[in-house]
């Protein structure tokens, strides 16, 4: 499958859950039985941790379709989260790596709002040269932040992995649509 073919794919997956009209294709025992032999994601999504937004879910796919990792923010400063990441790129192959940020995060607005903490602080950090970048200019800085931050990674991730296409993408919680921000 090439990038593009899977840009589609979970276009196409997302209007489906968007309109309520989802499939949940590939989420039965057969499947089950066939990825225990060995997964076959056609796509890395680097989402936030936030309930609201899983990626199986959203983009309507099944057992073993897409390698998400999650963690609050989107972010990927931690080897831990980019090994994770270069594990579906390198090793099972995924052509595509989606970054996808969504509407009222709650990392993103932390970061806004400066909160601290042992374990708060350290998460919140990365996301804050978003928040300064759109501070003084937009009209919504927790939504152009999330934005921001979602360019952010993508350019970094970029950078870390070249030789996969990396996208960055929004989730709107009340509509359900995922928004292509960059490609």
């Amino acid at each position: 499958m090439t990038s593009d073919e899977a840009i589609e794919r979970l276009r196409a997956g997302n209007q489906r859950f968007a309109s309520g009209a989802t499939e949940a294709p590939r989420r039965d025992a057969r499947r089950r039985s066939e990825q225990a032999e060995g997964q076959t994601p056609f796509a890395v999504i680097l989402g936030c941790a936030d309930s609201r937004v899983p990626p199986e879910i959203l983009f309507d796919q099944g057992i073993g379709d897409l390698f998400p990792v999650r963690v609050a923010g989107n972010v990927a400063v931690e080897d831990i989260t980019l090994g994770s990441i270069e594990f579906g790129v390198a090793v099972l192959g995924c052509p595509l790596l989606m970054v996808l940020g969504h509407e009222s995060c709650g990392a993103v607005k932390g970061a806004v709002e400066g909160v601290g903490g042992r374990y708060l602080g350290p998460l919140v950090a990365p996301i804050v040269p978003a928040v300064d970048a759109v501070r003084d200019t937009a009209e919504d800085i927790v939504a152009a932040a999330v934005d921001e931050n979602v360019r952010r990674q993508v350019r970094a991730l970029s950078e870390i992995f070249p030789d996969v296409t990396v996208v960055g993408a929004r989730y709107e919680l009340r509509t359900g649509q995922v928004e292509l921000l960059t490609r």
